[in-house]
């Protein structure tokens, strides 16, 4: 296989701040390549846990753990357009990609929730109105990132002459992902992402669903004249490996049904070495190069590590 990268996504849902700087630190010695929280103000799996759990903003987390850390990579996955100006984000990210001697990768969406934002008062229009959002804002964090003076007149977002200084340390600038899996999202990354993110955490997409979406990406980037290999393909979804298939089924059926349902983990990378290996592989195959996993049956290092040593070491 060519060369592909391992992450670990972290839904903070729940923890405390000390288990997810762990959680970091260990990723970080272990080998892998990036770490991830999630942009929520609430859990986002209720019913299934309740709403008032504890759970931490990302960004002011992330500031922590770009200290904290050395050389892993992180972000947010993905950082919600509704819940920040475009021009505080690119002065926050900016910000903290020089904290962390540029290691920040820039994950951003139009929003899904509608729940949280009721909660905290923000609207909530339809997609198509939250996607124009999107499109003013990545425009106006690139133009701070890069220019001396920003300026941009859009119908929802204006800065004039804004000045951002320090700029990020990576050029042009920090790899911007789009998290997409509908297809109006996966035109929207054909045009504006340096990445494209395909979420499969919540879904229970099929490989073949992928493969779908792929070419559905691949026709508008010739649409609009872009070179598809030009977009990375980065794959999020649940990883759980057992010594043999009874042991697989017995981790399965320990983690709540709606986390991960029987059929679901077909779907993902789920099973013996072999079987995550084989799974690994078929996204390699569809132009995959970079794997964020979740192990939702627990936040220890000896999960992690036993992963990257079974499994990661061998792609």
């Amino acid at each position: 296989m060519s060369k592909v990268s391992f992450g670990i996504f972290v839904p903070q849902m729940s923890l405390q701040y000390g288990t997810i700087r762990r959680m970091f630190s260990d990723a970080e010695a272990i080998g892998f390549e990036s770490a991830w929280l999630a942009d929520h103000f609430i859990p986002y799996d209720y019913p299934d846990r309740p709403i008032t759990e504890p759970m931490l903003e990302c960004w002011t987390t992330l500031a922590s753990l770009a200290a904290e850390t050395k050389r892993i990579r992180f972000g947010a996955l993905v950082s919600c357009n509704s819940y920040r100006p475009p021009q505080l984000l690119a002065k926050t990210t900016s910000t903290l990609d020089v904290i962390s001697g540029g290691r920040l990768n820039f994950a951003i969406g139009a929003g899904w929730l509608r729940l949280e934002h009721e909660q905290y008062g923000y609207e909530f229009p339809a997609i198509s109105q939250r996607i124009e959002k999107l499109r003013e804002a990545i425009d106006i964090i690139r133009l701070l990132w890069t220019d001396e003076k920003a300026s941009f007149a859009g119908k929802y977002y204006v800065i004039k002459e804004a000045i951002n200084s320090p700029k990020p340390i990576q050029k042009p600038h920090p790899p911007i992902y789009v998290g997409a899996e509908h297809p109006t999202m996966i035109k929207f990354a054909a045009q504006y992402a340096d990445v494209w993110n395909f979420p499969s955490d919540i879904n229970p997409y099929t490989h073949q669903d992928y493969a779908q979406r792929v070419n559905i990406l691949e026709s508008q980037c010739d649409k609009i004249g872009r070179n598809p290999l030009a977009i990375k393909r980065s794959w999020l979804g649940i990883a759980i490996l057992g010594k043999n298939e009874d042991h697989v089924t017995q981790k399965i059926s320990s983690i709540k049904p709606k986390t991960l349902s029987k059929e679901q983990s077909f779907r993902e990378i789920v099973g013996t070495a072999e079987t995550c290996l084989q799974r690994i592989g078929e996204y390699v195959d569809l132009g995959v190069s970079e794997f964020i996993l979740i192990f939702p049956e627990t936040y220890t290092s000896e999960t992690f590590r036993e992963f990257y040593e079974k499994v990661v070491k061998k792609v």
